[in-house]
């Protein structure tokens, strides 16, 4: 499940309905997702029936804060007016998207599962998007630098794409050094010119994403216990898929400008409830430097995060709560926590324990045993021969 936050407002979203609340005159409403146009093709995910997991992939403001969007994994993005709430467009994608982010001028982009990138105008609703960009392999996070002159694309071969916006078949850098899938980037916030990554692969690094170019490499595979990667290989092997992995899969990526050298960095991971914490240093010789500042241990897996004004906003199926940065250390915010609970008690009751994001069809191989159902079959076919 997913929120986000604009000024006063905060959107909180389930499977099916979005929760919005203004913190200023804690006015509460809920808005039932629209109805799907057509469901057609929207059956399957790798043999998996997608009505079994529906959730929310993107949920996001636009820059100047005019619009907010709502995208499931059923293919449905809805376009909302902020102030009014009015639905402006319902639409239904051609391919399931991955991510889905607003362009400088308040257009959408959505990044899908086949690998290519589309924008949609927000002022036609009905005009089909335009085609940006394709990768071989299925997009996972995207970002139009603060500039709107770059557009940044990572993918499940490990790569991350620097393009020209908005005409992005002129290729700027690929910056190369993860060993595996890239789940998140995001600029640094107190020197945007330098790109943070992270995924499947135990690191996150920071790039001069104009030249490809690897500025620093931090492992935070040891701060993670043991008992968290043998928890998700045994769902792995639950639900039958190859891999065994030795580090948890990034889930999120979120980071703050604490002042003009240094920015927070908060990474959460899929089937865990710990969020690892960072700083990151500019020394006066423009070079890099991270210290990691505690581990945060939640009583659930948190759903989403987002880091405002010194403040973590963290979604898990308890609600929203609110922890402040006080001497490098995060403490709950008990004044802001207490005017949440209104919007607290209307998610726990439409809440009911939602499903969690699922990664496993997207990047991990299920194995299938065909051994027994060709035996099953074999037989039958000699059963009616002997007949």
């Amino acid at each position: 499940m997913s929120f986000c936050i604009y000024d006063s407002d905060i959107v909180v979203c389930n499977s099916n309905h979005l929760i919005t609340y203004n913190i200023d005159n804690n006015l509460v409403s809920t808005i039932a997702l629209p109805h799907m146009e057509c469901n057609k093709g929207v059956n399957k995910d790798n043999n998996i029936d997608v009505e079994s997991y529906h959730m929310i992939i993107s949920t996001t403001f636009s820059n100047d804060g005019k619009y907010f969007l709502v995208c499931t994994n059923r293919k449905q993005l809805c376009l909302y007016e902020r102030k009014s709430k009015r639905l402006i467009s319902n639409r239904i994608l051609p391919r399931a998207a991955s991510k889905v982010i607003f362009s400088p001028n308040n257009d959408i982009i959505v990044a899908d599962k086949a690998g290519d990138a589309y924008l949609f105008s927000t002022t036609n609703p009905i005009e089909n998007g335009a085609l940006l960009l394709g990768h071989l392999s299925m997009l996972l996070d995207i970002l139009v630098t603060e500039d709107g002159k770059y557009i940044l694309t990572t993918d499940r071969d490990e790569k991350i794409r620097v393009s020209m916006f908005p005409h992005s078949y002129n290729i700027v850098s690929y910056c190369l050094g993860h060993s595996k899938f890239v789940t998140n980037i995001c600029e640094l916030p107190h020197k945007k010119k330098i790109l943070i990554s992270s995924g499947g692969d135990g690191t996150f690094m920071l790039w001069n994403y104009e030249f490809g170019r690897e500025l620093l490499t931090v492992n935070f595979s040891e701060k993670i216990a043991k008992y968290n990667i043998d928890k998700f290989n045994q769902i792995l092997k639950t639900n039958h898929y190859e891999e065994y992995v030795n580090v948890l899969p990034v889930k999120h990526l979120k980071a703050t400008a604490l002042n003009k050298l240094s920015s927070l960095l908060v990474i959460s991971f899929y089937s865990s409830n710990i969020l690892l914490v960072y700083i990151i240093d500019e020394t006066m010789e423009s070079h890099l430097t991270s210290t990691w500042i505690e581990t945060i241990i939640m009583e659930d897996e948190p759903l989403d995060c987002f880091l405002k004004n010194h403040q973590m906003w963290v979604l898990t199926n308890a609600g929203v709560n609110v922890y402040i940065l006080k001497n490098n250390h995060f403490v709950l915010d008990s004044i802001t926590n207490n005017t949440l609970k209104e919007l607290n008690e209307v998610w726990m009751s439409l809440n009911n324990n939602t499903l969690r994001q699922n990664l496993f069809p997207i990047l991990y191989k299920r194995k299938y045993d065909n051994v027994q159902q060709y035996l099953e079959r074999k037989k039958s076919r000699l059963s009616n021969t002997l007949e």
